[in-house]
């Protein structure tokens, strides 16, 4: 029974125990065995840890090979989220929690068929049984080459050691939920279960090669236990990540009807829906705010603050540090940014990703086929029916590595993990590896490398003019734009006591600057050269001082008033803080930057050459900015552009990867990457996440691999004992395990 639908609950043997009702509680009771309601005696419930304010990261640690002991969930709500303590009203029934408040039941009491709880780990009984079979199955495998060195005599319990060996093999599978990501039992138990029944033939008929064909067997059970283990203890900490990141996110929302709010789960709200969230709660759903402005922790675990106000995307897990926010849900349930690829089955990255996919199927459709070949291959031998068997099982044991598949499917899983610990989301599984393939990432410089926020460092009149004049035009044409520009002159204007000309008619060329009407009926024209050229206006006399100002890194304006040209504006927009250390991030995993500005040719070198970039595409127009990108990717490159959703929207589109920064929790479609951020660093690391756990992928595969196909090739031509397949077969696994170690403590 779900705990947050539980209208029953009794705490029974020290554990919550939730059902539908008090007649549900009696037929458990009933099925188990024990006394009656009325005879059960008031147990003391379970100690209701108070979980600390939302601090650390989802970040995986290291887990050491022998120890597969569950890590603690790292705290992740508030004080405020729990109720001081937990009152059992009559016939035990819990009251509903408040809005983004809630009691976390312990896992041992959660239903195991909960759809919630699909990768939940095995209950007590079953973890206290693990450790006992796998003990059995390893030393009845491992004792079976051993009795070989004791003379015929002791041969004679190979047989029952080999199956002791399979049978503790089956149960294990059988206990343990198999996880999406792995590959289908049968290429575990079809090699192994062939080898066992080959084994009975051999000592039934006396086969020469009896013994040889026990000792394969035994082996090959033993190697699957081992990897079994190396795999399950593998994924506890990635297990734990995902429980801890639900937990979090099983929250309740305040749904706006009318103009009552209505109490619900947030996965009941619908799209669309309105949500009011208060100060100090989390919010429960992926929404835009509608209405208010208040300071949030952007994301769960996050350890910044920012300012939402309306129009802002938020995610599910984001904290409201003041005031309230009234937002349209865009996605509830296990359609949120942070669950979709963690928890849906069917689209989890480590599941979906075209790699893990292509590997598992490889795994599972290949090992038939190596089967065959090597039997065929023993068959030309002159090989007897049995001997034939035992090489097919061999081949298959051989090819059939588990443990890389488990293992790189692992890698996605952790990649994803670390993704959110800096606010990163991506669309699918095929969105992380086309953005594994990037070798272009190409920056809008304004906004992403540059603050956005520039400052007028000189105005300087031509021919005796006046600096008040100039900036009195310049400030009266500006005011039809949005531009940042436009803000910056604004603000000088302001600041100097200037008054803005009243124009008229003011028009905005996008990219290019501002023609009006001034109010003495001249034409006005403020902006870069090029609007100049296009209005037929010379800019021969300022051609040097803006040249030698754009060396310098700095935007010119220029401001013509009728014919001509009555001064020139020179701005600074800073750099902002991390954009070096993001360029460098990107050139660490070979991709190369590309900055593309509408600046002229000699500003944006000089701002490329601040931050090492040597390609530069300047004086592209946003209108002509989609085209670029397009020429890039006909170049031969996977092109990723950085950008912000709402000015740099035509760049996105054109990209092979788009990636919108400060648009995670948005109505998505069409970027493949979103973040919950506005630093570049963290858009530059949603490159340089995929392109290492690619990296490691293909490492591991090379590890894992190698041994089994070289172990094949030497049975199949009967160069090598059968028995070389399962060691090689644990040979590879435990080369992945090692590296796959090492890659979570890095």
């Amino acid at each position: 029974m779900d705990p947050l639908r539980a209208g029953h609950v009794a705490v029974l043997e020290g554990r919550f125990r939730y059902f539908c009702g008090p007649e549900c509680k009696r037929c458990f009771l009933r099925g188990q065995g024990g006394p009656m309601p009325e005879d059960v005696p008031t147990a003391r419930p379970p100690e209701v840890r108070l979980l600390p304010p939302i601090s650390g990261t989802i970040g995986i640690q290291p887990l050491p090979l022998g120890d597969d002991r569950a890590p603690s969930p790292a705290p992740s709500v508030a004080p405020a989220a729990v109720p001081p303590s937990v009152r059992f009203q009559a016939e035990d029934s819990i009251a509903s929690p408040p809005v983004s408040r809630r009691t976390l039941p312990s896992p041992e009491a959660a239903s195991p068929t909960s759809p919630r709880h699909a990768t939940i780990r095995p209950d007590h009984r079953v973890e206290r049984a693990l450790p006992m079979l796998d003990a059995t199955g390893m030393v009845a495998g491992a004792l079976v080459p051993a009795l070989g060195l004791l003379g015929t005599a002791a041969e004679v319990a190979c047989v029952p050691l080999v199956v002791a060996a399979f049978m503790a093999l089956a149960a294990r599978l059988m206990l343990v939920r198999r996880d999406p990501a792995d590959p289908h039992p049968t290429a575990v138990v079809g090699p192994t279960l062939g080898a066992t029944a080959a084994t009975c033939w051999a000592w039934a008929v006396h086969d020469a090669h009896a013994s040889a064909i026990a000792v394969m067997a035994g082996l090959a059970c033993a190697a699957a236990i081992a990897v079994e283990m190396l795999v399950g203890r593998a994924r506890v900490r990635v297990v734990a990540a995902r429980q801890r990141i639900e937990g979090a996110l099983d929250l309740r929302a305040r749904a706006v009807h009318g103009e009552h709010t209505v109490e619900m789960p947030a996965s009941e709200v619908r799209p669309g829906e309105q949500v009011l969230v208060e100060a100090g709660e989390l919010v429960g759903v992926d929404a835009v705010v509608t209405a208010g402005e208040a300071r949030v922790v952007p994301w769960l675990d996050a350890r910044v603050e920012v300012t939402k106000r309306e129009g802002d995307p938020v995610v599910a897990g984001a904290r409201i540090i003041s005031s309230r926010l009234r937002m349209m849900t865009t996605w509830s349930g296990r359609e949120r940014a942070w669950v979709r690829l963690l928890s849906t089955t069917a689209v989890r990255l480590d599941v979906a990703a075209p790699t893990a996919r292509a590997l598992r199927h490889t795994v599972e459709r290949g090992s038939p086929v190596a089967a065959l070949l090597v039997g065929v291959a023993a068959f030309s031998a002159n090989a007897t029916p049995v001997q034939i068997l035992a090489a097919m099982c061999a081949g298959a044991t051989a090819f059939g590595a588990k443990a890389v598949s488990s293992l790189v499917a692992l890698d996605f899983a952790r990649a994803q993990l670390e993704a959110l610990t800096s606010g990163i989301t991506y669309k699918d599984a095929r969105a992380f590896e086309r953005a594994a393939s990037t070798n272009v990432a190409v920056f809008s410089a304004r906004g992403t490398v540059l603050l956005g926020e520039p400052e007028i460092v000189a105005v300087e009149p031509i021919g005796g003019g006046d600096v008040e004049r100039v900036l009195s035009l310049a400030a009266g044409a500006e005011t039809a734009s949005t531009h940042p520009f436009a803000a910056a002159i604004q603000r000088a204007a302001r600041a100097r006591g200037v008054s803005p000309d009243h124009v008229r008619n003011a028009t905005v060329h996008a990219g290019l600057g501002v023609t009006a009407s001034a109010s003495t009926g001249e034409r006005l024209v403020v902006g870069g050269r090029a609007i100049m050229l296009e209005e037929k206006i010379g800019v021969a006399a300022t051609d040097a001082r803006a040249s030698e100002l754009e060396a310098l890194g700095r935007s010119v304006l220029l401001v013509a008033l009728g014919e001509r040209l009555l001064g020139l504006i020179a701005l600074q927009d800073g750099l902002r803080p991390g954009a070096r250390a993001a360029v460098q991030k990107l050139l660490d995993v070979r991709i190369e930057p590309v900055l593309m500005s509408g600046e002229a040719r000699d500003t944006c070198e000089t701002i490329g050459r601040s931050l090492d970039i040597e390609h530069v595409r300047p004086e592209v127009l946003p209108t002509d900015r989609g085209a670029e990108v397009r020429a890039l990717s006909e170049a031969g490159g996977v092109v990723a552009v950085i950008g912000h959703a709402s000015g740099d929207d035509g760049a996105l589109g054109a990209a092979d990867v788009a990636v919108a920064m400060s648009a995670a929790g948005s109505t998505p479609g069409e970027w493949a990457v979103a973040l919950a951020s506005d630093d570049v660093r963290d858009a530059a690391m949603a490159l340089a996440i995929p392109h290492a756990a690619r990296d490691r992928s293909r490492l591991a595969i090379a590890l894992g691999a190698t041994p089994g196909m070289i172990a094949l090739l030497a049975i199949g031509f009967g160069i090598a004992p059968l028995a070389v397949a399962p060691l090689a077969a644990l040979a590879g696994a435990l080369a992945v395990a090692v590296r796959a170690r090492e890659s979570a403590m890095g």
